[in-house]
């Protein structure tokens, strides 16, 4: 779509706890919880908030106050690479500020970190491999992406049970809330993907960049798993170019898979009662073991190590634990690839039920996958595929008692 010539104006409200970025059409606050260290000039966070609007909508930005020359040069960078994947949904465009920083970062602030912290199985795995390396760093976590902005009972209660792997690996936790994925919504940024959440990431690390020099996040996929799971927010490509000149983000662990993590996670208590990753928002923040997160995640740990931690309310695998994948979603494609490949590398594709037939489906290839509404609910199809395969009917197989990992 053609540009608009009108540009995006945002000002900047600041009060000491909270912060108000606002354009004529569009509000993003940011609350923050008992700390005092927020940016008192720099505004190049604002950039990073606001880019996917201005890409959605094609109109520049134009951000008040002071924002550094890489910010205006990688703000660019970004949209362009934007633009290049989703043609129809992204336009390229230009930020600018009302002035350009001259100020350059002291070697103190460049050696402090700032980690991304949600409680799930990657930045878990990251901030404890940091940990035992002798590295320090202070921790982020976000409420208003996995938690409901309203919901302050269930934060406070993943708060509590994320504070002793906090206090472990930490020298401090910022908490911030913010409703910015509310105007991502009313843009439709996420309309073919998953793409927000590094832009909400991004503008919450840097309205701290005058204190840290490093604002860290772990990959959500090894980096050939990102080319099954394109397009996404976070990714190699992208990530390297949020960076203003004084503060950059830096992407840890690209060369391990998510289940090449689960067997570190096991030899710590105080990571394994911590993490959570269930999508059954009732259960947050436990874990039920039955939503597509907790079965894929389970399952992970079974094939990786060979048992499934006490870390679930229901921890056995049934035969159909297959049966919410869907090829037609990428990231799930690529998560149960990375199953199929470990249960190949540790041996336990046998143990696995069902492992052989799943298996045998995802080697069909895509000249037999058929167009898209035939592949969608891989689920479904692989019971079908089961029957044929087995004789047995899919009814049955879903009844089938699981040998593998069993409550106690």
């Amino acid at each position: 779509m053609p540009a608009p010539t009108d540009s995006i104006r945002v000002s900047v409200q600041r009060s000491p706890q909270s912060i108000r970025l606002v354009s004529p059409e569009d509000v993003i606050q940011v609350w923050i919880d008992g700390v005092d260290c927020i940016n008192e000039v720099r505004n190049d966070f604002a950039a990073w908030y606001f880019l996917p609007i201005a890409m959605r909508t094609g109109r520049d930005l134009r951000i008040e106050g002071e924002g550094s020359e890489e910010t205006i040069r990688n703000a660019r960078r970004i949209s362009e690479i934007w633009e290049t994947w989703l043609p129809h949904h992204f336009t390229a465009v230009n930020v600018s500020f009302d002035t350009v920083s001259p100020r350059r970062a002291a070697d103190g602030h460049r050696r402090r970190s700032l980690c991304c912290y949600s409680g799930g199985i990657d930045s878990t795995h990251a901030l404890l491999t940091r940990h035992r390396a002798g590295q320090t760093q202070s921790l982020l976590t976000l409420h208003g992406m996995d938690y409901r902005l309203e919901d302050k009972e269930k934060f406070e209660a993943f708060k509590d049970k994320i504070a002793p792997f906090s206090r472990l690996v930490g020298d401090g936790h910022i908490f911030l809330s913010t409703d910015a994925h509310a105007s991502y919504r009313t843009r439709r940024v996420n309309k073919w993907g998953h793409f927000s959440h590094i832009f909400v990431l991004a503008g919450s690390g840097f309205l701290f960049s005058e204190e840290y020099g490093e604002i860290l996040i772990a990959a959500d996929y090894r980096l050939d798993q990102q080319f099954i799971a394109h397009p996404w927010g976070s990714n190699g490509a992208t990530n390297i170019y949020f960076d203003d000149g004084y503060t950059r983000l830096t992407t840890l662990e690209g060369n391990l898979s998510r289940t090449e993590k689960m067997a570190t996670l096991l030899t710590s208590s105080e990571a394994l009662q911590s993490v959570s990753f269930c999508s059954n928002y009732r259960w947050r923040p436990s874990n039920c073991g039955r939503c597509q997160k907790c079965m894929r995640t389970k399952v992970m740990f079974f094939v990786a190590t060979g048992s499934v931690p006490e870390i679930f309310a229901e921890r056995s695998i049934p035969p159909n634990w297959f049966r919410h994948f869907d090829l037609t979603k990428r990231y799930q494609a690529a998560f149960l690839l990375d199953i199929i490949s470990c249960a190949k590398r540790t041996g336990r594709l046998a143990q696995l039920p069902n492992a052989d037939v799943v298996y045998a489906m995802v080697k069909r290839g895509p000249d037999k996958a058929g167009g898209k509404q035939e592949r969608r609910g891989l689920g479904a199809k692989l019971l079908r595929f089961l029957r044929r395969k087995t004789g047995r009917s899919a009814k049955a197989s879903r009844r089938a008692p699981s040998r593998v990992g069993g409550n106690t």
